[in-house]
Formats: C-alpha cells, sequence, structure tokens
C-alpha cells in the first residue's frame, strides 16, 4: 500500500473511532492518534496559490481543532511533529503560520506518523483489511485467513480483530444464511467501479436494470440529483438497498427545519487517481453541499449563487468574493466549511460578508462534479434559512443500512458476491 493510500484510511477510520472508546479504542489507538495528526494538517493548511504563509492565532487554532474532535495533546503533538517535519512554524504566543500544501502531503504526514508510531500487527492488519474489502468485497472466512496468514494471527485472535472493526465501524459485514461478506463505504469508489457496476446490473432484472442504466445517465450529465429525483426513477427498495451497498454517494445539507440529500456517483469526485484518496474526509463534498444550498435555496436578496462555475473559478484564482458591499449568506451558509478550514469568512459591515477559499485543491476537485450551472438543481424541499449543516456519504449509509429489511440485506449479499467472484 503507497503512503497516500495509507495515509487517507488513517484519516477516515480516525473520524469513526473519535466516538469510540475502552479498550476497543486502545488497540487502536495509534490509527487514531496519527489520523487525528493528518487532520490536525488538514484543517490547518492553507492552499499553493497563497502568495506567503499564513499565520493563524492560538486561539483560532484551538478553537478550530476542538470542533474537529483534536484533543489537546495531539494538537501539542501534532504541531511539534509539524514543526520538526518543516510544514509548519509555531511561534512564542502560539500562532501558527502553515505553509503551503495539498491533500498529498496530508496523507504523506500521517502515514509518516503511523510508521513511527510503533503501530501494532493489528492496527497494520486493520489498513491492510480496509484497502482489500475496497478492492473487492470478501468473504470472513477468506479475510480471517488473509490476515491471519500475513500477520501470524491465530485463527481467533483474526476473527476478533474482525469483529472489532464491524464495532467501531471500520468495516462493514452482510451476513445472508451462512454466508459472511466484509465490504466499506469505498467499494465503488476506484478505477474498478465500471466493472463492479456491471456484475450489479447483472444480477438486477430487466426493468430494474433499465432504471439504473436511466439514473447513471443521468448523474453524468448533471453532476448530482435530488434523491427523491432518485428514488423515483429507481423505486423505493432498489434505491435504498443500492444506497445500503454504497452504490452511490449520498449526502444531506440541513438547516434549522429540515434537511435534504442529494446523490453523486461515488467516482465523481476526483481529478486523477482514486477519489478516496483525494479526499478522504469529504472537504470537497461539503464545498459542493454548501454551493448547492446557496444554488437552490438562498433568495436573491441573500446571495443566491447563479454561476457556480465561475463562482468556483473565482475562488481557486485566490479570489475573494463577495463584493464591495459583502453577502448576508456567506456568513450563514458556510459555517460548515469554516470549521474545516477550507474557506475563511471576513466580516464587511453589520450581516455582510467576504470569503475566501483556503484550499484550492478542494474547489478543483468540486469543480469536477459540476456540470453547467445546474448541480442538484432540482434540490428544493428545504426552508429558505441558513445551512446548518452536512452529512457525509459513509455516514448517511450506515443510517440506511439500520433500517434495513430481511430482503434488503440479501440483495446486499448477493450483490456483494456478485462483485467478489466476478473476476
Amino acid at each position: 500500500m503507497d503512503k497516500r493510500t495509507e495515509g487517507a484510511w488513517l484519516l477516515a477510520h480516525s473520524k469513526n473511532l473519535d466516538h469510540v472508546s475502552g479498550p476497543g479504542a486502545l488497540r487502536l489507538e495509534n490509527i487514531s492518534y496519527a489520523g487525528k495528526i493528518g487532520r490536525l494538517y488538514n484543517v490547518l493548511r492553507r492552499g499553493t496559490n497563497q502568495a506567503k504563509s499564513i499565520v493563524i492565532d492560538a486561539q483560532s487554532v484551538a478553537a478550530l481543532c476542538q470542533l474537529n474532535n483534536i484533543d489537546l495533546a495531539s494538537r501539542r503533538d501534532g504541531l511539534r511533529l509539524l514543526t520538526e517535519a518543516g510544514r509548519v512554524d509555531v511561534s512564542a504566543d502560539g500562532s501558527v503560520a502553515v505553509l503551503g500544501a495539498t491533500s498529498v502531503a496530508v496523507l504523506e504526514t500521517a502515514t509518516d506518523v503511523f510508521m513511527n508510531s510503533g503501530a501494532s500487527r493489528d492496527e497494520h492488519a486493520v489498513l491492510t483489511l480496509s484497502e482489500a474489502v475496497a478492492a473487492r468485497p470478501v468473504s470472513r472466512r477468506d479475510a480471517e485467513e488473509q490476515i491471519g496468514d500475513e500477520f501470524k494471527l491465530k485463527s481467533t485472535q483474526a476473527s476478533g480483530l474482525i469483529d472489532l472493526c464491524k464495532q467501531t465501524a471500520l468495516i462493514d459485514e452482510e451476513t445472508d444464511q451462512d454466508r459472511g461478506i466484509l465490504f466499506n463505504s469505498n467499494t465503488f469508489r476506484d478505477k474498478g467501479r465500471a466493472k463492479k457496476a456491471y456484475f450489479i446490473l447483472q444480477a438486477l432484472k430487466v426493468d430494474e436494470g433499465a432504471r439504473l442504466s436511466e439514473l447513471e445517465e443521468l448523474l453524468r450529465t448533471s453532476g448530482a440529483v435530488i434523491d427523491t429525483e432518485a428514488e423515483r426513477i429507481l423505486g423505493p427498495d432498489l434505491y435504498k438497498r443500492l444506497a445500503s451497498v454504497g452504490y452511490f454517494d449520498r449526502m444531506e445539507v440541513n438547516n434549522r427545519s429540515e434537511s435534504v440529500g442529494y446523490i453523486a456517483l461515488p467516482d465523481a469526485f476526483q481529478r486523477y487517481g482514486r477519489p478516496f484518496e483525494e479526499d478522504p474526509v469529504d472537504d470537497a463534498k461539503a464545498l459542493l453541499a454548501s454551493l448547492t444550498y446557496g444554488m437552490t435555496r438562498s433568495s436573491a436578496g441573500r446571495g443566491r449563487i447563479a454561476l457556480p462555475q465561475q463562482l468556483l473559478d473565482a475562488l481557486i484564482a485566490g479570489r475573494e468574493i463577495g463584493g464591495q458591499g459583502g453577502i448576508t449568506a456567506i456568513g450563514q451558509d458556510y459555517r460548515e466549511l469554516e470549521r474545516r478550514g477550507v474557506v475563511q469568512v471576513n466580516p464587511v459591515s453589520g450581516s455582510r460578508f467576504r470569503m475566501r477559499l483556503l484550499k484550492p485543491d478542494v474547489g478543483q476537485l468540486a469543480r469536477t462534479i459540476i456540470v453547467g450551472g445546474r448541480p442538484a438543481e432540482e434540490a428544493v424541499l428545504l426552508g429558505s434559512g441558513p445551512a446548518t449543516g452536512f452529512r457525509g456519504p459513509d455516514e448517511v449509509r450506515k443510517d440506511v443500512r439500520r433500517r434495513n429489511t430481511a430482503e434488503d440485506r440479501a440483495f446486499v449479499a448477493n450483490a456483494l458476491d456478485q462483485i467478489r467472484g466476478g473476476g
């Protein structure tokens, strides 16, 4: 596994481990730690189109870390390690000067921290297994044999480690009768997606296959569609089952009264390579969600987005948007992106603000899915109040899985089995 891929797993898994305590958390503490250092760097990093390093005051650094579940010990250790690596400079007053960096630097830094942490064989086995089941679903029996042989684990140890991965939501398992098949949210998020999709298509009834092909074409031409439209095309059962297996990415943006979902193809968020390595913490998806909200639910008076491609072009070029007098919506609808360190929102006067993109590569990634001027243009279900949150595809898929019926689980098991045995 190369450093970029390993770093992506560290960042993604550490987010899940934020919610885990007890013996399980201790057993995977180096994954959690290295991932947090990577997430710290990702939150603080600034894009390469900045003319000079940007200084973040100590209070802002602390606030960013608290909002992103990066504890005090990880912050202190992380800043020390990032300083030693020449990634940041920390002054005597605690302010941090962040040098230009890309997501690749973040991933490689996380891997370096992990490799120097004295990680256990269990932790290395977890990363190996995560990558294996992303490439292709694996039977539980085969997975136990693979990590048992490679990492010299007894069968009971291998089985227990897989149970731990399930309990901590690092890996998913679908069972049907005597079958147990392991998979995760990245099954359809790699260069082999077309082949995997073909095996799914072959397993469907003729009318189901036609409906899925219709939705695929719509997603390829529109970039993203409202989830109710996808459900109308597929039918409720097929929609839920394909969402459960991770066939497409479903994301949510919400305000105080409602939430709306939209879907995109898992391989859409990429410029090159695998989209998982390019956006392991869903920054580009959060940016697209915010832009979609601004296009569809913000009034003209607040600052409706009419030309998203041109807006992104300006942001990626390093220009501050919001005009001379500022825009109200900028101060309300981009709080999630502020939390992630993707944008910097600057007050102009009263309730009006301007905004600058801090991570051009995130903007470039979001731009790959915007086709014309219509990303998820039909997403008009929300009220017109300020956007308050975003949920990424992994979190949303888990909610769908919790509501699966026996018939749904059988479909998922069969679909995974088709991919697993598909050559």
